[in-house]
């Protein structure tokens, strides 16, 4: 079960779907801090941060897809076992934990980077 509820969570994490700015939608925190971030050193290196986001969103994605072809092959055969099933999907689990992960060190660096002032006018 902790595996469906792995897959359910962070197949959202990257899908556009609020008003509000976050660190899950790297597009809109892009364009967010192109609007609103008036030094232009500062916000280089805050889009190039949310362009690790978008890096991270590709590498979680592709090893979800990996994983969906070979569980999709593997449970259509008649021989396959739980225990070769769970196999399949553990890199969806590892893709998540390196994922969230990437997303804290992202978002600890946007706060080093940023003002409070910046910051709140990020993502307000």
């Amino acid at each position: 079960m902790p595996v469906l509820v792995t897959i359910a969570t962070i197949n959202a994490l990257f899908r556009a779907g609020s008003d509000q700015t976050s660190f899950l939608d790297p597009e809109g925190l892009r364009a967010r801090c192109n609007d609103v971030i008036e030094d232009t050193e500062t916000r280089a290196r805050a889009v190039m941060l949310t362009e690790e986001l978008m890096r991270l969103a590709q590498q979680y994605n592709t090893a979800v897809a990996a994983s969906v072809e070979a569980y999709l092959a593997k449970s259509a055969q008649w021989d396959s076992s739980a225990n070769d099933l769970i196999e399949l999907l553990q890199p969806w689990d590892n893709a998540r934990l390196q994922t969230v992960q990437g997303i804290i060190r992202v978002r600890n660096s946007m706060r080093e980077l940023l003002t409070g002032e910046q910051w709140e006018r990020v993502f307000r």
